[in-house]
């Protein structure tokens, strides 16, 4: 059975959120990347230290 929405235009509005329109994954997603970042960055500071 498919909803129905009483208000004219139904749901299809995907106007910006309050929140600015960021989506929890991609605030993920970034930081993953930052902290694989950092952590490539350690190692190679390391390996350059030891060699």
């Amino acid at each position: 059975m498919v909803p129905v929405d009483a208000e004219p235009g139904g749901r299809d509005d995907h106007g910006p959120d309050a929140g600015g329109g960021r989506s929890w994954c991609g605030v993920i997603t970034v930081g993953a990347f930052v902290l694989l970042a950092a952590l490539i960055s350690r190692v190679f500071g390391l390996v350059g230290r030891v060699l």
